[in-house]
C-alpha cells in the first residue's frame, strides 16, 4: 500500500530534484523534535495547523569534507588518477589498434579486479580494447572507493573528536570508582529503595519534578509521561535521579537498603549519569527532561565535589534553558499547563544555582532578578496538577509541595538586588531601600510559611528554619555588603547587635545539621554555608574590647570556623577561606590579649548542644501595612539618611512574635566613621577575597 505521506511521482517529477522532509515550522519555533509526518504529532496534539519545510537533497559528498594529517596526501592520488584516465582517453582517440592502451593497462596493478571485465571483453570486441575499457572502469572504482574511505575516515575523525570533547565536560571519578564494574548489579528491589530516598531527601527541597508521574514511571514500571519505551530522555532522567539520591544517601542508608557502600554506588550511578547524558546529546537537545537530567547531575556533582567545575558547567545549564526560552513568561508556542509549570520549576531552581555559586564564590549571577521574577511556578502541591491537563493551574494558599522553592525565589532575588555588582542587575545601594527588600522577604516568607505545621512535619520545620537563617543573612548583606564599593559607607550599628545576629546565624545553621528533624536534608547543607555570617562575626571580634563578650560568643564562632571549611567553595584551599584564615589569626590574637590583661580562665570553646526552641514566624491573618516610615535627606554617596531614626513596623507573628530583627539598633542618621575598625576589618577581608588567586589556578 502506497504511502500516503509520498505521492506517486510522474514521469516529469522522476527527473526533478527530490525533496527532503524537514521539522514543521511550529516544531522549529518550539525547539522540540519533530516526527516529520503530514501533519506531525506535535500539530496535531495542540490542533495547529502544521506548515512542513522541505528542501532539495543535496548531492552526495556535497556538506562533506576531507579532514585529517592524510587530506593532502588524498587529493594527490585523486589527481593522479583522473590524469591515467585522461591520458588512457586521449590513447583511445590516437590508437584504434590500442597497442599502447594495451601497455598502459598492463602496468595498472589489481589482475584479479580485472578478470570479470576480460571475461566481459571476450564476449564482444578485441581483448586490447575491452581491457583499455576494464582499466578505466577500474580507475573510476578506485576513486570512488577512496572517497567512500574519506567520508568513513571523516566521520570516525568527527566522532572521536565529539567523544574527546565529552570527556572533558565529566566531573572526576567519586571514590571508588575503579571498583564500579567489580561489584554485582543492584536488584530491582534495591533501585526502588534509591527512589524512595530520593522522593524523600532530594525532591522536597529541589522540585524540579512531579513526583506521582515519578513514581508511575520508577516504581509502577509504567511510560514516563508521553515518552516511547526506550527514549533517551527518561533514560538520562532516571540514572540522574539514581545519582541524586546516591549522593544523598547516608553510609548507613547506603549499606541497609541497597547493600553496598555510598562510595561504589555514587561513582556507578556518576559514571551511568554521564554516559546517559552524552548519549542523549544534552548540549544540544530541546528535550526538556534532558535538561532536568543535566541539572539534577550538576546539583548531585556539587554536593561530592567542592571544585568550580559545577560553577563552570552551569552556565551551559543556563544557555541551554535560554535555547529552550525558559526565561520567557509568553512563549511563541502553545503549551499546556503541566509543561509550563514544569518549565518554570525548572527555571527557578536553575536560578538558585546561580545565586548559590555566585554565593559561594563572592561573584556575580549570571541571570537577571527580571528573568526570574516575571516567571515564577505556582504554589501548588503535585496531586493539584497533572500530565494533560487542560485548565488552569490553581494556586494554594497554605504550606505546598513549592512552598519552599517559592521561598528561596524570594530570597535569590533579594541577593541579586542587594550584590553591589551591576554587571547584571542595577543593584539597590540606599540603606533604606535595601532594608526595604528584606522586610519585602519576611513578608513574602510569612505568607508562604502559613498554616505549617513544623511540630508534626519535619521539612516544614526545616523549611521554617532557612527562612529565619535566610532573614538574618539578608540583614547582615544589607549593612556588610558581598560587593566591593568605595562610595558606600553602611550606619552605625549600637552595641553588639550585628554580633549576635551573625552568631545567630552561625547557631541555627548548626541546629540544622545536627537536629534529628532536618538530617534527610543535611546532604544539601552546601547550598547555605554561611560563610558571610561568619566573616561578619570574626570582624567585630576583633574590635570587641569586652573580654566576657569576647568569650560568649568565641565558642560558636570557633565552631562554625573548623566546621564550615571543609563545604566551603574550594574547601580551605579556595579563594575565601584564604582570606578567612588571614582574619581569623587577628581576632585569635585579640582574645589573647584580653585573656593576658584579664587573667582569668578562658571560656570553653565547645559547647553542648541546646534544645532550646528558636522563634519561628507565623504569618498573621491582618493585611500587612508598609514596613518603614522615613523622614530626612540622603547623605550623598553614603545612603544614610541625615534625620529621624525610620519607623519599621516588622512583620508580625500569631504565635511567637515579630521576625528577629537588627533595625531597632541601627543609627540610620549616622553613618559610620570611616575609621571605623570593624568596618575596615571587613572591608579588607572583600578586598583580600578578591586579590586572593584562585588556588587552581597554581602549578602543582
Amino acid at each position: 500500500m502506497a504511502d500516503y505521506r509520498r505521492p506517486i511521482p510522474t514521469g516529469k517529477e522522476l527527473t526533478s530534484t527530490p525533496k527532503v522532509r524537514l521539522s514543521c515550522e511550529l516544531c522549529r519555533q518550539r525547539k522540540v523534535k519533530c516526527d516529520k509526518l503530514n501533519p506531525c504529532t506535535n500539530c496535531q496534539r495542540f490542533g495547529a495547523t502544521c506548515v512542513p519545510v522541505e528542501r532539495a537533497r543535496l548531492p552526495r559528498g556535497r556538506s562533506g569534507r576531507v579532514t585529517g594529517k592524510n587530506a593532502s596526501g588524498q587529493d594527490t592520488s585523486l589527481k593522479d588518477r583522473v590524469d591515467r584516465l585522461e591520458e588512457l582517453l586521449r590513447e583511445l582517440t590516437e590508437h584504434d589498434d590500442g597497442t599502447i592502451a594495451a601497455q598502459v593497462g598492463s602496468s595498472s596493478s589489481g589482475s584479479s579486479d580485472q578478470a570479470p571485465a576480460n571475461k566481459k571483453a571476450d564476449k564482444s570486441e578485441p581483448g586490447t580494447e575491452n581491457s583499455l575499457w576494464a582499466n578505466i572502469l577500474k580507475e573510476i572504482h578506485d576513486i570512488r572507493g577512496t572517497k567512500s574511505y574519506s567520508s568513513t575516515n571523516e566521520d570516525r575523525t568527527s566522532n572521536s573528536d565529539a567523544m574527546k570533547f565529552r570527556k572533558l565536560l565529566a566531573t572526576p571519578r567519586g571514590l571508588g570508582s575503579s571498583m564500579a564494574t567489580k561489584e554485582p548489579i543492584l536488584t530491582r528491589q534495591a533501585e526502588r529503595n534509591l527512589v524512595q530516598v530520593f522522593l524523600k531527601k532530594v525532591d522536597p527541597a529541589f522540585k524540579i519534578l512531579h513526583a506521582p508521574s515519578l513514581k508511575a514511571f520508577l516504581l509502577d514500571g509504567k511510560p514516563y509521561l508521553d515518552y516511547e519505551p526506550g527514549h533517551m530522555a527518561p533514560a538520562a532522567l532516571s540514572s540522574a535521579i539514581h545519582f541524586a539520591a546516591a549522593c544523598s544517601a547516608t553510609e548507613d542508608e547506603s549499606n541497609d537498603l541497597l547493600g553496598c557502600n555510598k562510595a561504589w554506588l555514587v561513582a556507578r550511578y556518576q559514571q551511568e549519569s554521564e554516559a546517559a547524558l552524552a548519549k542523549a546529546d544534552f548540549m544540544t537537545s530541546n528535550d526538556l527532561t534532558i535538561l532536568q537530567a543535566f541539572v539534577l547531575f550538576l546539583l548531585a556533582s556539587r554536593s561530592q565535589d567542592s571544585s568550580r567545575r559545577v560553577w563552570t558547567m552551569l552556565s551551559m545549564a543556563l544557555r541551554i534553558a535560554q535555547a529552550l526560552l525558559l526565561h520567557l513568561p509568553e512563549l511563541p508556542f502553545p503549551v499546556r499547563p503541566f509543561e509550563r509549570e514544569l518549565r518554570r520549576r525548572l527555571w527557578t531552581y536553575i536560578g538558585l544555582l546561580d545565586i548559590q555559586c555566585s554565593l559561594e564564590r563572592a561573584s556575580e549571577p549570571m541571570m537577571q532578578a527580571k528573568w526570574v521574577d516575571s516567571n515564577p511556578p505556582s504554589n501548588v502541591n503535585d496531586c493539584d496538577i497533572f500530565f494533560g491537563m487542560d485548565g488552569p493551574v490553581q494556586e494554594s494558599e497554605g504550606f505546598t509541595d513549592m512552598t519552599f522553592a517559592m521561598m528561596t525565589l524570594k530570597a535569590q532575588n533579594t541577593v541579586r538586588l542587594l550584590n553591589f555588582s551591576d554587571f547584571i542587575d542595577k543593584t539597590v545601594s540606599c540603606v533604606n531601600k535595601r532594608q526595604q527588600l528584606v522586610l519585602e522577604f519576611q513578608e513574602t516568607a510569612s505568607k508562604l510559611l502559613q498554616n505549617s505545621q513544623p511540630d508534626k512535619i519535619p521539612f516544614h520545620w526545616y523549611t521554617r528554619q532557612v527562612a529565619e537563617i535566610i532573614s538574618a543573612s539578608l540583614q547582615l548583606i544589607v549593612l556588610r555588603p558581598l560587593q566591593r564599593n568605595a562610595k558606600f559607607i553602611p550606619p552605625r550599628v549600637r552595641g553588639d547587635r550585628l554580633l549576635q545576629i551573625a552568631v545567630d546565624v552561625l547557631k541555627k545553621s548548626k541546629t540544622i545539621r545536627n537536629d534529628p528533624r532536618g538530617q534527610s536534608w543535611r546532604w544539601c547543607e552546601f547550598m547555605f554555608v554561611p560563610w558571610h555570617s561568619l566573616a561578619v562575626a570574626i570582624a567585630e571580634l576583633c574590635v570587641c574590647e569586652d573580654h566576657s563578650l569576647m568569650e560568649s560568643f568565641w565558642g560558636p564562632v570557633r565552631d562554625a570556623y573548623e566546621n564550615l571549611g571543609d563545604l566551603i567553595a574550594d574547601s580551605r584551599r579556595g579563594m575565601i577561606w584564604k582570606p578567612m584564615e588571614k582574619i581569623m589569626a587577628q581576632a585569635e590574637a585579640k582574645r589573647n590579649e584580653l585573656l593576658a590583661v584579664s587573667n582569668v580562665v578562658s571560656y570553653p570553646t565547645h559547647f553542648p548542644e541546646t534544645a532550646a526552641p528558636l522563634q519561628v514566624p507565623v504569618c498573621s491573618q491582618r493585611s500587612m501595612q508598609p514596613s518603614v516610615a522615613l523622614t530626612g535627606d540622603i547623605i550623598p554617596n553614603t545612603g544614610a539618611y541625615t534625620e529621624a531614626v525610620p519607623i519599621v513596623t516588622l512583620p508580625e507573628t500569631v504565635e511567637l512574635g515579630p521576625w528577629p530583627s537588627i533595625w531597632d539598633a541601627v543609627d540610620f542618621g549616622c553613618p559610620v566613621a570611616t575609621n571605623e575598625m570593624s568596618w575596615l576589618n571587613y572591608e579588607n577581608f572583600i578586598e583580600d577575597v578578591y586579590e586572593t588567586m584562585d588556588y587552581t589556578l597554581l602549578s602543582h
